[in-house]
């Protein structure tokens, strides 16, 4: 798998009374942590195993910004799902601030949540109705939830105008907006962002690094996202 995985200005590790984690010893455990991963798929109709993933292994402390480059192909997207439960592993083993995702799969769904390039949506509702769906989904009281979502898309460049205009009318880099906007209304912990910037404009792009550089900083997040190595983007390591 070709990635990039260096530091750069590592992000200090803070309130660690409050990590999802309440466990002896907390202060050592990341929010991510990948030994060995391994995933293969079965391809063709001589069902041919092609490795995926291969012996990727790292460490991701709280509050961190992690980036993971690499083209098209080079296994990102499976990384995000594999972390995201999405997926099972073949060998190996991933946890989410100390909870195994295979044994312990519903305790890390309520600390995470995801962003990909291929977002689903009702694309015949608005973003905000869109919004208020996942709101309910996650059990958030609307009243607050809704002002939330409001504030979100703004910050996003998705103005009050916009909301009540179905998705399907919008172009597809508004509709990555929404799906950001959805995956950070749930304050996620964990915050797995696959190719985030894909199909937004410069100024887009430079709205999304600012918000994901907030999210960390005011609900104390962790943040990993994939993007090509040609775009990178603003992170602690890539």
């Amino acid at each position: 798998m070709t990635t990039v995985l260096e530091q750069v200005n590592r992000q200090a590790v803070t309130d660690l009374a409050a990590s999802p984690a309440s466990i002896e010893g907390a202060a050592e455990v990341p929010a991510l942590l990948v030994e060995h991963l391994t995933k293969r798929f079965l391809v063709g109709r001589k069902r041919k195993p092609v490795i995926a993933v291969n012996d990727v292994s790292l460490r991701i402390r709280r509050g961190e910004i992690y980036g993971i480059l690499g083209a098209n192909g080079s296994g990102k997207s499976t990384l995000i799902r594999l972390f995201s439960t999405l997926l099972t592993l073949d060998s190996g083993r991933v946890e989410v601030f100390g909870h195994d995702v295979q044994r312990e799969e519903m305790t890390v769904k309520r600390v995470i949540n995801r962003v990909s390039v291929d977002a689903a949506f009702f694309k015949k509702l608005s973003p905000h109705e869109n919004l208020s769906y996942a709101a309910r989904l996650y059990g958030m009281d609307a009243r607050p939830a809704k002002a939330e979502a409001i504030r979100i898309l703004a910050r996003l460049g998705i103005g009050e105008s916009r909301l009540g205009r179905p998705l399907e009318q919008m172009s597809r880099g508004m509709q990555q907006k929404v799906a950001i906007a959805r995956a950070l209304l749930t304050s996620p912990t964990l915050l797995l962002l696959d190719e985030p910037t894909t199909g937004l404009d410069p100024r887009s792009k430079l709205d999304v690094q600012t918000f994901i550089e907030e999210m960390r900083d005011t609900h104390d997040a962790t943040i990993v996202l994939t993007t090509w190595p040609r775009t990178p983007p603003t992170v602690s390591r890539p």
